[in-house]
């Protein structure tokens, strides 16, 4: 999250200053960032928020609450999305705020996912005093620099590298087994060995574009593989089902591995935004059409 969304924002959007600290120790991968945007009372409409920013000095003074902050408990410094003019229209009114964990005020508890693992948190600001030098870019053009981010995000979502675990695993096992190569097996699984090499192409078309990342393309790269990483998941978990017997060792321990990456990649859906926006995006930004009514 910290080298492939925040460090490129930085890079684009930052000050000198918040160059010169943050990007080599990004680099050097001696800092780490958690993303703080999402809100309880507004869910997947980023707009919505209500975390308070309100400058006092050279300070900003932070009040609010975050839900689903992946990795606030290891994290160095929070990319806070906070309102810094309540008056202003939704998205004009937020500023991003570079909050260090060690802050007074900062606080956060676990959230324990379906896979049972502590991945997430809410977090807490009370009071929290961060230094006007910590803004990035200008007050209440925020919203600029989380559309980057995301960008940036959804394309990291979205490797091959998901699903070619899925075909890998599921290949070792059926090897193993005498099913290398079984005729009706690999009529099930075409889609996904092809969806693998497009979701490559896709994922090589985005690195090797230059500038900043499109919108559509980040999104078109999120969805497919968001949603055939489900998919293979399925189909790869129904023919160990159906081929294999969970009494045997090897079977049962890459059953409890499929239903564990099931439940992970099931947040790769919404996660960065909901894919339903993402087709909007999609629409929008990639073909031109109008935005469809609300």
């Amino acid at each position: 999250m910290t080298l492939q969304t925040v460090g490129p924002t930085l890079q684009a959007l930052g000050t000198d200053e918040q160059k010169a600290f943050f990007l080599p120790r990004i680099l050097a991968g001696e800092l780490h960032f958690a993303i703080g945007y999402t809100e309880a009372e507004a869910g997947t409409d980023l707009a919505a928020l209500r975390t308070s920013a309100v400058r006092v000095g050279d300070e900003y003074v932070v009040n609010g609450q975050k839900v689903f902050t992946t990795g606030a408990h290891d994290a160095d410094y929070i990319w806070l999305a906070c309102r810094t003019d309540a008056g202003a229209a939704r998205h004009r009114g937020i500023s991003i705020l570079i909050v260090d964990t060690r802050d007074p005020g900062f606080g956060w508890t676990p959230i324990i996912t379906c896979d049972g693992a502590h991945h997430v948190n809410a977090t807490y600001y009370s009071d929290v005093r961060v230094p006007v030098n910590r803004l990035v870019g200008a007050e209440n053009a925020g919203w600029r620099l989380i559309t980057m981010q995301l960008n940036h995000e959804r394309v990291m979502l979205g490797p091959a590298g998901r699903v070619a675990a899925l075909l890998d695993r599921f290949d070792s096992w059926a090897a193993g087994h005498g099913l290398a190569g079984d005729v009706d097996i690999e009529r099930e699984l075409v889609f996904a060995r092809v969806g693998l090499r497009v979701n490559e192409l896709l994922n090589w078309q985005v690195a090797a574009a230059s500038g900043a990342v499109d919108v559509a393309d980040a999104s078109i790269t999120k969805v497919f593989s968001s949603e055939l990483v489900l998919r293979v998941g399925r189909v790869v978990l129904d023919l160990v089902g159906r081929y294999g017997d969970p009494a045997d060792g090897d079977t049962a321990e890459l059953m409890r591995w499929l239903d564990l990456q099931a439940k992970r990649n099931l947040v790769l859906t919404f996660g960065g935004g909901v894919n339903e926006i993402q087709r909007e995006l999609i629409v929008t930004a990639g073909l031109g059409l109008p935005r469809p009514p609300r």
